[in-house]
């Protein structure tokens, strides 16, 4: 299960920046909070799954993927910056915090269309 139509919210300044009162180590407290409610909202979890259900998840996902060029080059360049040849970790990889927004959005496409958007792929 994946939600194609879920945008995220985490790396999204505007929101951060609303809230000027906090400090900087509030505000990335709150920005990690925001990219947990992003993982479960893109992965329809609920609080009491467990982490093995998200990788059922993105084993499902990686299999659906991993036949599309773009996304095997960017699962394996993910892999490789942590010495790995592994695409399926390097899918893992792209959900971690600073790419799951990217991610997301070509994972999305492709989901819907069988392409990914040459804007979107690039920004990846």
């Amino acid at each position: 299960m994946y939600n194609t139509n879920y945008e995220c919210r985490y790396y999204k300044n505007d929101i951060i920046l609303e809230i000027s009162k906090f400090t900087d180590d509030e505000k990335e407290y709150i920005r990690d909070i925001m990219y947990k409610e992003d993982l479960i909202n893109i992965f329809y979890l609920k609080e009491s799954d467990s982490f093995d259900c998200l990788n059922d998840i993105l084993s499902n996902i990686y299999e659906k993927v991993k036949n599309n060029l773009d996304l095997k080059e960017c699962m394996a360049l993910s892999a490789s910056r942590l010495l790995s040849k592994d695409e399926q970790f390097g899918l893992c990889i792209l959900y971690s915090y600073d790419f799951m927004y990217l991610a997301h959005d070509c994972i999305s496409d492709y989901l819907k269309s069988n392409l990914i958007s040459d804007n979107l792929f690039n920004t990846l």
